[in-house]
């Protein structure tokens, strides 16, 4: 973990580590003691990383002498000076990402999590003091996330949720006139349009529940008309109010039902069921049907959910990161609990299961194409693994995740194989880089486990960026799917001449380019990280990447993330709650808002010229 670039640390003791800082204060002398005989030293020139973003963390630093910048996605967040301790979260892994650069020459000392553990253990006041405290914070963390969500989710509208189309009856209908109305129609109400004593027309309702009532225990004429005994006075509300109005509305009238309005007609009837099952599309309680699932069909369930988080946090504001990282966790744990019901437990102890792509990178929000596989400890073997690698691509594709056209799945023998075979597959990869070999290991690159025991990957990612050499033919081939797709510049003037302009996948035009450059430059500097906005701070910091184009590429993938995400979402297809988001990256630039096509505009200039930078540091011209 120390990296010593400029002193040699004999020239410094842990004896001069300050116990009478709070809390190491409240350390006996023997537990002074133990601690410092366990405590190592850093020595950081200005400029270098202490710890990067993701980056394997296994002791406290505490700041001797010189200054640390801390930065959260870039942002200068906090300077740590002597006698600051830092990083609890990466420590027990809890936190948003954040990275530590020193900002002049520093020395820190380092307590190993065993030591730090062990006076905690040891001295309750102690461990209070430091842990305690670091919980309370984490805690507060998710709190502020939970409500920050569930304040989303109540701001939701109406229109969000589904509406029972309006079934219509006139007042002359007869009672069996409305119930052959209510079976016909699949619904458990009609409306009825009567003359009301006024002479106007007024609208009522009659329920399943009122012709039982009617019919059964008063004993009325199926013959009877329903005019008369329909209830008036109807609740409604339209339908770009809240849904937490229509919660407030059912709640305090007692009825399971209300009448939605648009421009004062009536498009339908909102039923508490319906209501409810958006308010409950919150991602702990989907986490919990997840964690109680018992069969792959309440997975499927819960994995439907994911889709209403999605429409309903979109809907209500929440930036594309935040959704991404809520839907990357579901996604995982519904993965994760998937291979569990279906691996018996020494297929789980001697495999790892992982998601590579869009997947593996936390980036994916909407369903697309599978990409995972599985790696198996060398010697094992399991004898019915075809069948249930053949179940769980089967299960997921039930989920509404199609089979990838590449066949990269756990189905696919070449992705479900020993370590020794991936290592193979590896430098083969590397050493002969066909088109194929190129695209696997971009996938492989990104790749993040999910189940089973996480050292195979590290292990076989860790051969991976060993097997590296600095070949600069092997990088250009590497990098140049970059260019693979055009980015239309001129294509905006149609909309200026009255023209329908030609749609745009916005995929290829923009985000492809930006994920992959970024991870090419992130190849090149062996780097750990796998999402592509940690990467290109994580290459900021090290100097690979101007900070300025760091921070335009960050926002511009940002917002074209979310003009992806906008135009699945706003789309007829997809009009419907409960329904998947289709797979479609096509960007139709006449149905965007000034806003949009001016940022989707300035993002495309960015990425031909990000391009250009990758073409000229990769020689892709030459």
């Amino acid at each position: 973990m120390s990296d010593i670039p400029s002193a040699p640390s004999s020239s410094i003791h842990p004896a001069e580590f300050d116990f009478g800082l709070p809390p190491f204060d409240l350390l006996t002398a023997g537990e002074r003691e133990g601690l410092a005989s366990a405590l190592d030293i850093g020595i950081y020139a200005k400029g270098r990383p202490l710890l990067t973003r993701d980056e394997p963390v296994d002791a406290l630093f505490v700041v001797l002498r010189g200054s640390v910048l801390e930065r959260h996605g870039g942002e200068a967040a906090a300077l740590h000076g002597p006698g600051d301790r830092f990083d609890l979260a990466a420590l027990y892994g809890a936190g948003p990402a954040r990275s530590f650069v020193a900002a002049e020459d520093t020395v820190c000392h380092l307590i190993p999590r065993p030591a730090l553990e062990a006076a905690a253990r040891d001295n309750p006041a102690f461990g209070a003091a430091v842990l305690g405290a670091f919980a309370q914070r984490m805690s507060d963390l998710a709190g502020e996330r939970s409500n920050r969500e569930m304040a989303a989710l109540t701001m939701a509208r109406i229109r969000q949720a589904y509406l029972h189309p309006p079934l219509f009856v006139p007042g002359t209908a007869s009672l069996r006139d409305a119930a052959d109305a209510m079976k016909r129609g699949k619904a458990s109400s009609v409306l009825v349009r009567d003359s009301g004593p006024d002479g106007g027309e007024r609208i009522g309702i009659l329920t399943g529940t009122d012709l039982r009532d009617l019919v059964v225990l008063e004993g009325r004429s199926v013959d009877a008309p329903v005019g008369p005994l329909a209830r008036y006075g109807l609740l409604t509300l339209d339908r770009d109010d809240l849904l937490f109005n229509a919660l407030v509305l059912m709640t305090k009238h007692a009825v399971r039902r209300i009448v939605v309005t648009e421009n004062g007609a009536v498009v339908g009837l909102l039923g508490q069921s319906d209501l409810l099952a958006v308010l409950s599309n919150h991602s702990q309680v989907i986490g919990l049907q997840v964690e109680h699932a018992t069969d792959p069909e309440d997975l499927r369930r819960a994995s439907l959910s994911t889709v209403e988080l999605i429409r309903t946090l979109h809907a209500t504001g929440v930036k594309v990161a935040f959704i991404a990282d809520l839907v990357t966790e579901l996604n995982r744990r519904i993965f994760r609990k998937l291979f569990e019901l279906l691996a018996p437990p020494d297929l789980l102890a001697n495999s790892c299961l992982i998601v590579m792509g869009s997947e593996g990178r936390g980036e994916q929000l909407l369903k697309t194409d599978q990409d995972n596989g599985l790696i198996l400890r060398d010697g094992y073997h399991c004898p019915d693994l075809p069948r249930i690698a053949a179940d769980f691509s089967r299960h997921l594709v039930a989920f509404g995740y199609p089979p990838c056209p590449g066949g990269i799945m756990v189905s696919n023998p070449d992705w479900t194989r020993p370590l020794a075979a991936y290592k193979d597959a590896i430098f083969h990869w590397i050493h002969r880089p066909d088109e194929a070999a190129q695209m696997n290991l971009a996938i492989f690159y990104d790749a993040a486990a999910v189940a089973g025991d996480p050292a195979l990957l590290d292990e076989a990612k860790g051969y991976l960026l060993g097997r590296l050499q600095d070949n600069q033919m092997f990088f250009t081939h590497f990098a140049r799917p970059t260019l693979a797709f055009d980015t239309p510049s001129g294509l905006f003037a149609a909309l200026f001449e009255r023209r329908r302009a030609e749609p745009v996948d916005i995929k290829k035009a923009g985000i492809f380019p930006i994920v992959h450059g970024v991870r090419a430059l992130a190849l090149e500097k062996r780097m750990t990280e796998t999402n592509t906005v940690a990467r290109i701070w994580a290459l900021a910091e090290l100097g690979a990447l101007d900070r300025k184009l760091a921070g335009d590429l960050a926002e511009a993938f940002a917002i074209l993330s979310t003009i992806r995400l906008k135009a699945r979402v706003d789309s007829p297809a997809d009009g419907e709650a409960g329904t998947e988001l289709a797979i479609d990256n096509l960007v139709r630039l006449e149905t965007l808002g000034k806003l949009d096509r001016d940022q989707f505009k300035d993002c495309l200039a960015l990425v031909k010229s990000f391009k250009d930078t990758i073409a000229y540091h990769f020689r892709l011209n030459h």
